[in-house]
């Protein structure tokens, strides 16, 4: 998404105008600001609190299990480990280098490669302000965990998840994958995957392995301590809310595509199913 409509559509950035918009009306009517104002405070004490902001997240990070080695007897051909983000600090030891979302999701990748060390471990993502190539810090730290080098494979000209898809599809073909994002994002990294393999015709058997979970513990484990503000709960609400709007702009992107492509073949009478970004 591009960077304006991220930070318009931050919570923060909305309960900050959703502030504004009360001290303007309390000039205008003071009796109805009083009863914003306490709805406003609700919905910032509920924005700061992990089990509400837990019953937003759960739709999105509780579709996918994790990935179980029982579950899936069939044998993988390759481990897929989406990108997410890391700092150049050469200060920092390597594994701090990787940001937690980043460790999370390489961490799960290395342990599903040591179920399977006959696998192919890729990496892709590319952050155009790293002076490293992403891709080559996982590949580091892979190594460093016991990871035999011949079986990392790096992809780095992908710099969303879109085009992530579309690298493991081209290069994965009819085979089985394990495919590892954090489970915030994963819902909408399994419908590029669903949409893709439709419109090129691809049949390979991509299986989920979500990590990187936010909602850390189920309803009847709550205690009251835990309705008490946090900013865990504030960092969680971000990537609720930015993984919402990102299935919205989702679904604009696939209209937009299978639209072009039934243009395509309309003028040209052949389908083209293997129409880009």
């Amino acid at each position: 998404m591009e960077f304006p409509v991220k930070i318009l559509a931050s919570p923060a950035v909305i309960l900050l105008l959703l502030a504004l918009l009360l001290v303007m009306l309390h000039q205008l009517r003071p009796g109805a600001a009083k009863a914003g104002s306490l709805l406003l405070f609700l919905l910032i004490w509920g924005a700061t609190t992990k089990p509400l902001v837990d019953q937003l997240a759960a739709p999105l990070e509780l579709q996918y299990p994790a990935y179980d080695k029982t579950a899936h007897p069939q044998p993988l051909q390759h481990i897929w480990v989406l990108g997410c983000n890391h700092q150049d600090s050469h200060f920092l030891p390597l594994t701090s280098q990787l940001e937690p979302c980043s460790l999370a999701r390489v961490s799960e990748g290395i342990r599903l490669w040591h179920q399977q060390p006959t696998a192919l471990l890729h990496f892709s993502g590319r952050i155009d302000d790293r002076l490293t190539e992403h891709s080559d810090v996982a590949r580091r730290y892979a190594i460093a965990m016991g990871v035999a080098p011949d079986h990392i494979r790096l992809h780095q000209q992908p710099q969303n998840t879109r085009e992530e898809i579309q690298s493991l599809l081209a290069a994965t073909g009819q085979d089985h994958v394990a495919l590892v994002t954090s489970a915030m994002h994963m819902p909408r990294t399994m419908r590029w995957v669903a949409f893709y393999q439709q419109m090129q015709a691809k049949r390979g058997q991509i299986i989920a392995a979500p990590t990187d979970f936010s909602v850390r513990r189920l309803h009847h484990e709550l205690k009251p301590s835990h309705f008490i503000p946090t900013v865990t709960a504030i960092s969680a609400l971000g990537y609720v809310h930015y993984e919402y709007l990102g299935l919205v702009l989702q679904q604009w992107q696939m209209s937009a595509n299978t639209t072009s492509v039934q243009n395509t073949e309309a003028s040209s009478g052949v389908p083209d199913l293997a129409q880009p970004e």
